[in-house]
């Protein structure tokens, strides 16, 4: 698995909007589209209220799935269309790949976050952001991409906190709104063809002969499970019995308490992912507080930890039952996707793609808070568990396009090309 995290002091990049930049960055994001993502075809739907909104000067947050790299650049392409600029939330290890792509982010109107901790910079400049209603702002709640479409994660409380807390202070006349919102992207039939080359560079990867007797899906999970034995054997000695999600399990608990408890942190019973948040969190402040009184010892531990804490991130981020359960060429072509990303450094896209965004209903946050009869602190974990249900179903909508794109896949055809 891919080990290459950012392990560098943080410095927070605020946006630079320049409304001259706005046509560099929709060819940028087309150029992206088209030859980094495969993408040949994009649909908006639902679009008309917010743009209402936005046109209005109204306080609003667009809130969508994040399962896709494409994700910002098709948002991007939807605002081209409806004639809307956003402003994005975006991980801090995106700034850091090279000073052009820090310009370019900033000048698009995308400011930094340290997922890792509490940064207080961030949220400042999202609720500012807010409440100025100059564009709508985006922000992922899921926070990690996980390349399943199908299946939303655990979305992070922290995106209603910043929206409530802004919503409090707006100038008069302005009301704050949330958009709820689906981005799905389906796989043209012709990605079929490409999984058993794929597998093999894969098989070939861990000195393993390709297996191509074997059905791609059959394939994938052989395949993760010599993945996981291997990293059973480099951390807990040998690899282990029983069925591959138990193992995946126990493995990336075993790893998260490892780490806890080498930092005196009680073993927490609290989601995977929280838990890796608040340790990186701890290793980071003291690698950066003052790193010349570490010695080389103590730094190299450290960063050990940094990389259980990632594997373990890793490890969490295959749901075990996801292709098991429907087996779709979604489905394996998403898996194989992060396989590729996690084992040979780069996923592939090697067949078109079809998008379809679909902005849900905007959700009045002053009317929710006061139907629910609650307050802005209150109010974090129903707005959470509100967006959840919109995504979700805005994602399983039955008249949506891209579930006729996927029908039309298992009948052996494919609209729209």
């Amino acid at each position: 698995m891919d080990l290459h995290r950012s392990q560098k002091p943080y410095e927070f990049c605020p946006p630079k909007y320049a409304g001259w930049f706005q046509p560099v960055m929709h060819l940028l994001a087309a150029v992206l589209l088209r030859y980094q993502f495969n993408l040949r075809q994009v649909t908006v739907r639902g679009a008309e209220p917010l743009v209402r909104l936005a046109q209005g000067g109204q306080s609003v947050l667009v809130a969508p799935n994040h399962a896709d790299h494409a994700d910002p650049s098709l948002l991007v392409h939807a605002g081209r269309r409806h004639g809307l600029a956003f402003h994005f939330m975006a991980a801090r290890e995106a700034f850091e790949l090279s000073r052009f792509r820090r310009f370019v982010l900033q000048r698009s109107g995308a400011f930094s976050v340290d997922r890792e901790g509490a940064d207080l910079a961030a949220i400042r400049t999202a609720m500012n952001l807010l409440r100025e209603g100059r564009h709508p702002l985006v922000i992922f709640p899921e926070g990690e991409i996980y390349h399943h479409h199908e299946e939303l994660d655990r979305l992070n409380e922290g995106v209603a906190t910043i929206l409530l807390r802004a919503a409090e202070k707006l100038p008069e006349g302005r009301r704050s709104h949330v958009v709820p919102t689906a981005i799905r992207i389906t796989h043209d039939a012709s990605v079929a063809a490409t999984f058993s080359p794929r597998l093999d560079a894969l098989e070939r990867s861990i000195t393993w002969k390709p297996q191509r007797g074997l059905g791609a899906v059959e394939r994938i999970y052989r395949l993760g499970g010599a993945l996981v034995s291997i990293k059973e054997a480099e951390y807990l000695g040998a690899s282990r019995p029983g069925p591959l999600v138990e193992r995946i399990q126990e493995l990336q608990g075993y790893l998260v308490d490892q780490v806890e408890r080498g930092h005196g942190v009680p073993s927490g019973s609290g989601p995977i992912p929280a838990r890796i948040k608040a340790l990186r969190h701890l290793i980071r402040r003291e690698l950066f507080t003052d790193p010349r009184s570490l010695t080389a010892e103590r730094t190299g531990s450290l960063y050990d930890d940094l990389d259980r804490l990632f594997a373990a991130q890793q490890l969490y981020s295959y749901p075990g039952q996801y292709l098991r359960q429907h087996p779709t060429l979604d489905r394996i072509a998403e898996t194989l996707f992060k396989l590729e990303e996690d084992v040979l450094g780069r996923g592939t896209y090697p067949a078109p793609r079809r998008a379809e965004i679909r902005f849900g209903k905007p959700v009045d946050v002053a009317a929710f808070l006061q139907s629910a009869q609650l307050e802005a602190k209150s109010g974090v974990r129903p707005m959470t568990e509100l967006l959840r249900h919109r995504i979700e179903d805005l994602l399983n909508a039955p008249n949506s396009g891209w579930r006729s794109w996927v029908t039309a896949l298992e009948a052996g055809r494919c609209p729209g090309r």
